[in-house]
């Protein structure tokens, strides 16, 4: 018979010195990070984002550390604390920072919790930082009202415009004509691919593959997979040779073949006397592999040769976003542009989807106005 079928009591469990020692529950001093370990996990952030977020991240540590603040995880005060410093310095220009700046410090510094796996609750942070938008809207300075600025969309008819004003260019004798060729392609990569920056600049000779259909680009990384678990872009034949990006991608390939390249960075360095990294006697230094700034600097180039609408605004991202949108406008479905484009989300891409279809499927086409 039991203790407790004889009616006797059974003790509850003893909760030993050893039990309470390894409690789930750490103490506080357990729970912060030093600025260095927050750092090192800041470091893990996606190569993309990796040169600003280094700078933001930099910006906020020496603020706690002024302020005497822990760094991570921060207190939810901490993070509205920040967000209403940031509000009241001053740009390199004079002028207060866009609202867009702080956003990104601002997640900056939620990134780098969730990397650690630290909670972040950031609410109060970002009701101040739509207060200080929403002062900056209704400033009666037009100098000081926030405008969110957005590099120029790149359609179909523009990247045209470009192409054969880079072409003029080698005819005129202003521009070598291997750099017109790599310049050609990566404009037209950008377009076809959806692509950003990091993934064009990241892609090897080894990553293309041709077929009677077209040609597959394997992106072994990027924004959105960060465990470079890798994903295929299936591009098409163009009707035009000039922006057809299989047959460019074919004929630069010829091109690197003739010079000896056959393997490595697919988009590399040409340095002014028309030497390729990576064949003979290129001036540059390293891999020869083209970076991002770069190409946003032969697509900004690139539309001053076309002399696009305020082309000095043009960065690569324009080549993503007006090819997202002319696919709209050409009636693809909004996930078929998700996945050719690799958006994480239909958000993002619903936003160039509405663009597109605003004048093709306009609310008002049969009111009769």
């Amino acid at each position: 018979m039991t203790e407790h079928d004889s009616g006797g009591h059974v003790p509850p469990p003893h909760r030993s010195a050893a039990v309470t020692a390894i409690s789930p529950t750490p103490p506080p001093s357990d729970r912060t990070l030093s600025p260095q370990a927050a750092a090192r996990i800041a470091a893990g952030l996606a190569d993309n984002t990796t040169r600003a977020y280094t700078r933001h991240w930099a910006t906020y540590i020496r603020w706690c550390e002024l302020t005497g603040r822990t760094p991570l995880p921060a207190a939810r005060e901490t993070l509205a604390e920040y967000v209403h410093h940031l509000t009241g310095t001053t740009t390199q220009y004079g002028k207060p920072p866009a609202p867009s700046t702080i956003d990104t410090m601002l997640s900056c510094v939620q990134s780098a919790h969730k990397i650690a796996g630290a909670d972040c609750d950031a609410r109060l942070a970002r009701m101040a930082l739509r207060a200080y938008r929403q002062e900056r809207a209704r400033h009666p300075d037009p100098q000081l009202r926030y405008k969110r600025r957005k590099a120029p969309e790149i359609d179909v008819a523009a990247l045209r415009a470009m192409i054969e004003a880079i072409a003029a260019a080698v005819a005129a004798g202003t521009l070598h004509p291997l750099r017109a060729e790599r310049d050609q392609l990566i404009l037209v990569l950008g377009f076809a691919m959806m692509g950003r920056r990091s993934e064009v600049a990241a892609l090897d000779i080894e990553d293309l593959d041709f077929s009677d259909r077209g040609l597959t680009i394997t992106v072994r990384f990027s924004k959105t997979d960060q465990d470079a678990a890798g994903t295929e872009v299936f591009l098409k034949r163009g009707r035009h040779t000039r922006t057809c990006p299989v047959e460019l991608a074919r004929g630069w390939l010829t091109t690197l073949a003739d010079r000896g390249v056959t393997r490595g960075p697919l988009l590399r360095g040409i340095d002014r006397h028309g030497n390729l990294a990576g064949a003979g006697r290129f001036a540059g230094r390293g891999s020869g592999r083209i970076d991002d700034e770069t190409l946003n600097t032969i697509v900004r180039d690139a539309a001053l040769r076309a002399e696009l609408d305020n082309a000095a605004a043009h960065t690569f991202h324009g080549l993503r976003a007006g090819s997202a949108t002319s696919a709209a406008e050409a009636g693809a479905a909004p996930s078929t542009i998700q996945e050719h484009g690799r958006w994480s989300s239909l958000s993002m891409v619903f936003i160039y989807w509405r663009r597109g279809t605003a004048w093709t499927n306009n609310a008002l086409d049969n009111v009769g106005l």
